[in-house]
Parts: structure tokens; sequence; C-alpha cells
């Protein structure tokens, strides 16, 4: 009996996702004038410009107020001030499938342009009655609207030209044939509806965040895909950096009467949510529950769980869920994690051990962090994370160069550097460095608390390396390093031994401590194979 009933509520509530649709004016679409059908009850007109009006009498002023709030919660630019209305109706006009319309049009020439007066229209007011309720649709809608004005705008494309754009190869949209501009193929693959579901990803408020996932559930996330936030970086500019994938893992499980409990390693900068939907993106995404800040392992289990989400733990219902962290920001790009697939036919074969660094990512810097970790090198920060993009101080420099060479302080040395005092926490390790000259600074100082620039740290390991590192036969021409730069020769040795491969250089960069932790790995094989390294 109790089967009977999951099954019920599942079926009442999980539905297949309803759609928001664009509907393109420029293209022969007409629109439809709803608001002569409903009359008028309330209309605001705020900060941002732009007119809401209600025709649900769950939707008063002061809600249409709060709704202006979240609609600017969304991350915006120039584009805001061609939005002329959002409209909330209180039934399904369009159809009971359809939460939202947005209503494109642009001009054709001179210049393609998105023209002024735009609006997005908001169904079922009186089923939801929140602001909460709206907030995806809403997000959703302006992303057409933030869309439609980039690649007409911006990129000079129609349209029916977006397979072209430079989005579609940022998005690697070539590689999905379903993949449609015209309406021809399914919902979940028309290209407008990609680009709406990835601005809600990337610029959504918190609220639109919460519980949703992208319609296309076999679509690598915006979050994974490193092109396409340097595509709209290129668009947008500060703030918006490139930004790696969260950290979300599949550790444990247990199973008991084909329902599943899973453990799951997360890694956040703040606190984030974890949302969840079935494998195929049948029917609508849920959320779980919120994801501290910092390294967490969490169980959860589905016989636990309340109803709305402990479906998805249920093998008898569902043979794959899938799940997703995903972190709002204030500034720059919303943060998220690849979706986890879990298989339960298959889910030994998904077990993931927690990662040494959750913070560092790609497979060089994670075998360079691994290396450094396992020789003592390194330990990381208290939280568990390495911070990689984190600059580096010459002190922190000395101490990783001291652990690899073992060096202690010479009985009754005296530091002659005036910069550094016997009471400072870091005398022992910069005594050991000026001892043995991995540190020579000027004017009497060795400046601890200093950056180290790219510059300072070529001459720093060719000096301290230099029985690893061949000498050039030939003389690297850099285009920011002459050969009559100070640090031209050490420069030069490094790109030679293949432990910088960057040109230009950048000498005057500050050394993160990812990059001088390649650096030092790189170093640490030719050292190896001279001299087979033995712990």
């Amino acid at each position: 009996m109790r089967f009977i009933w999951l099954t019920f509520f599942f079926l009442l509530f999980f539905q297949h996702p309803a759609h928001a649709d664009v509907v393109d004016l420029t293209n022969k679409a007409k629109a439809q004038a709803y608001e002569d059908y409903y009359p008028l009850i309330a209309r605001y007109k705020g900060t941002s410009g732009v007119t809401f009006e209600s025709y649900s009498s769950y939707w008063n002023e002061t809600k249409l107020a709060k709704l202006e709030q979240e609609l600017l919660k969304n991350k915006h630019g120039a584009e805001l001030s061609l939005l002329g209305s959002v409209k909330i109706f209180p039934d399904y006009p369009a159809g009971r499938n359809v939460l939202g319309q947005y209503f494109a049009q642009y001009q054709l020439s001179p210049k393609l342009a998105l023209l002024p007066n735009r609006y997005i229209h908001l169904y079922g007011g009186n089923e939801w009655t929140t602001v909460e309720e709206m907030a995806t649709t809403l997000a959703h809608e302006y992303g057409h609207h933030f869309t439609f004005y980039h690649l007409l705008n911006k990129e000079q494309r129609r349209p029916n030209e977006w397979l072209q754009s430079q989005y579609a190869a940022a998005r690697q949209l070539f590689r999905y044939p379903s993949v449609h501009v015209d309406g021809s193929g399914e919902y979940e693959w028309y290209m407008p509806e990609i680009l709406a579901e990835d601005y809600v990803q990337l610029f959504g408020s918190p609220n639109a965040l919460k519980g949703h996932m992208q319609m296309n559930a076999y679509l690598p996330t915006p979050f994974e895909l490193q092109a396409l936030q340097t595509y709209w970086k290129n668009q947008l500019g500060a703030p918006y950096e490139p930004m790696p994938p969260l950290s979300l893992l599949l550790t444990n499980y247990t199973v008991k009467n084909n329902v599943y409990s899973l453990k799951l390693y997360t890694y956040a900068d703040t606190t984030a949510y974890l949302n969840a939907q079935d494998g195929q993106g049948r029917y609508a995404s849920v959320y779980i529950g919120s994801v501290p800040k910092g390294i967490n392992e969490t169980t959860y289990d589905g016989a636990k769980l309340n109803s709305q989400v402990s479906w998805l733990f249920r093998s008898t219902i569902v043979d794959t869920a899938l799940f997703r962290v995903v972190q709002p920001t204030t500034k720059g790009f919303n943060r998220g994690s690849a979706t986890l697939r879990v298989s339960y036919g298959a889910i030994d074969s998904l077990l993931s051990p927690p990662p040494l660094f959750p913070d560092v990512v790609g497979e060089e810097l994670q075998e360079a962090a691994r290396l450094l970790y396992e020789r003592g090198i390194i330990s990381g920060f208290p939280d568990g994370t390495y911070r990689p993009n984190e600059r580096l101080l010459r002190r922190h420099a000395a101490l990783m160069l001291i652990r690899d060479l073992k060096l202690t302080l010479p009985e009754g040395y005296v530091i002659k550097a005036q910069d550094v005092k016997p009471t400072d926490p870091w005398y022992k390790e910069m005594a050991i460095a000026e001892a043995y000259g991995l540190l020579t600074g000027y004017n009497g100082k060795l400046y601890p608390n200093d950056y180290i620039t790219r510059a300072q740290m070529a001459t720093i390991l060719t000096r301290v390396y230099a029985d690893v590192y061949e000498q050039p036969t030939t003389n690297q021409s850099f285009f920011d390093v002459p050969p009559s730069h100070w640090a031209y020769r050490a420069i030069d040795t490094l790109f030679y031994n293949g432990i910088t491969i960057n040109n230009p250089y950048r000498p005057n960069d500050v050394v993160t401590r990812g990059q001088f932790a390649l650096f030092l790995k790189r170093t640490l094989d030719k050292k190896s194979a001279k001299r087979p390294y033995f712990a």
C-alpha cells in the first residue's frame, strides 16, 4: 500500500517540466494580446524602468515590487533598458505546459539590433503565488532577453545563424546533431532554450538556482566549459573570470529494499545548493538541501528524506538520478559542479575517493600537488584546500625549497638581513634561506613578505637547481624578455629545460601557488631522472 501511495504522489507532483518559450516577432510570429481578456489588477514601475503588470488577484503592487527586486538579482547590463514590461497572467493562456514567454523583435538593417520595449509573460499567477516560485521562470525568460541582445547586437547573428555563432562553438554544440534553431526538433535541443538555460545557471539569482537543473540532461553544464565562460568574459569583461567546476563526488553508498543512501563529497566557496533530477530529465528537478562552505561529506538517505525528493533514491522509480551543486555569487559567474550521474545498476563503478585538494584542477597541477604533498613539501591549508590561485610570498617559496632540499640551520648562524627578527615566526626558514643562498635579497633585506615575481622565481630556481638544469645551447627569443633583461639567462634556462613553456613569459607577474607547484614539480622530475629520488 505504501508503494502505491508513493507512486501516486510521484505522478501527481513530478510531471514533465513545463516549457518557457521565446516568440520571434520579427520572424513572422504573432503575439496574442492576452491582456485584452483579463482585468488589470495592479501595475508597478520602479528603479529598473520595467513596468510590471498583474492580471492575477494573487499579485498586488507590493508583490510586483518584490518581483522587480528579484529580476534585478539576475545579473544584467545594458540590455535591461530594452525590456519594457513583465506581465503576470492568472492561468495558462499559451497552454498548460507553458510557464512563460519572451517576445523578441529586432531590426535587420543597417545593423542587427534588439528593439526596445521587449516584454515577458509569466503564466499561472494564481498557482505560482510567491516570488520564489516565479524566480526560475523569470530568470529563464530574462535569459532569452539577455542572449538575444548579445547574439544580435554583439555577434551580429540572426537566430537562424546561431549554430554558426561564436557562442555555439564555445558551447561545443557541433557535437550534438539534435541541436536546432528553427523549432523543428525537440524543445530541449532548441538553441534559444539552451542559451536561456545557460543564462539561468551562470547569471541567475539565488532563488532561480535553488532546485533548478538545466532542462537538457544530456548536455554538459556551462560550469564545465571553460571556453563558454571565456566567451562570456570577452562579451562582458570584469568581473567575469572563468572558474573550474565545484567538486561533487559519490564516495560511498548503502542500499536497503531498493532505497539508496548516498554519501556525497562536496566543496564550495560559500553556501551552495544541491539539486537533483531523474536521469532522462522527464520530471521537474528538486532541491535536496544546502551545501555548507568548504569540504563536506554528507549522507543523503532516501529512507529519511521527504517524499518530494526521496523518489530519486529509489531504484524502483528511477534507474538513474542526476545531482549537481550550484553556488550563487554576487559578482562574476555563478559556480557549479559537473553533473553527477548516479546509475543505480552500475553504482560501484561510480565511487571516487575524495581529492587531495578539492580546489586543484587540471591533471598536471593535481600531479604536482600530490607529488609535493607526498614529499612533505606542501601541506595545504587547515580547511583542506591548496588555493592554487593565491599569490606566493618569498618566504613561502623559500620554505618549499628548504623542505625539498632538507636543509637545516647551520649551528651558530646569525642572520644578516635587516628585515628579519628572531621573534618573527618565519625567522628560521629565512635564516636557512640566507645561509644557503636560496634568497639573496637586496639592500641588506630579504623581503620575506613580498610576493615573488616570475623573474625572481627563475633566478632562484636556476641558482638552487644549477646541477639539475642543462645549459641552453641556443638563445630563446621572448616577446617580453629581451636579452638585456637582468633575468634573461635564468628565464632562458627554464624555457630550454621545459620548466616554463610560456612565451610571453610575463616576468613581472606575481607567481601563484599553483604556478610554483608546477615549476617545482617539473624541476623535481628532471632531478629524479638524473638521480632517482628515494624517500
